[in-house]
């Protein structure tokens, strides 16, 4: 959360440390530790949510611009205004799908135990 300054209630006092500080807080010598933990497949499976989310802020964002220009009558944003739509609907149909390969390889695991 420090890294990417990311806030809430409890960690206000930590994002605006020094890596000094913060390693005084930690009770730390080195942030050596913290870049080993960033090799991890935790940190890696935490970083693309973080990216996740900040790529759907920013869509969101370009989105409401997008159609707004459209709304407006501009011939470039009518045309992204479109393909943004078609993208998006591939996008829902290939996480349906995801979806429900999931949900059939739960049911395969099945072992009909009653607990």
């Amino acid at each position: 959360m420090r890294k990417f300054q990311i806030r809430s209630p409890k960690n206000a006092h930590i994002l605006n440390m020094t890596d000094e500080e913060f390693l005084k807080w930690a009770d730390r010598k080195s942030m050596i530790v913290f870049h080993n933990w960033e090799q991890t497949d935790e940190y890696f499976e935490l970083y693309m949510k973080y990216m996740k989310g900040k790529m759907q802020r920013d869509l969101e964002t370009v989105y409401d611009i997008v159609s707004e220009k459209a709304k407006q009558g501009d011939e470039k944003a009518v045309k992204l205004f479109l393909q943004l739509h078609k993208d998006m609907n591939q996008l829902q149909k290939a996480m349906n799908r995801t979806n429900n390969k999931k949900q059939e390889e739960v049911q395969e695991d099945d072992d009909d135990l009653v607990l």
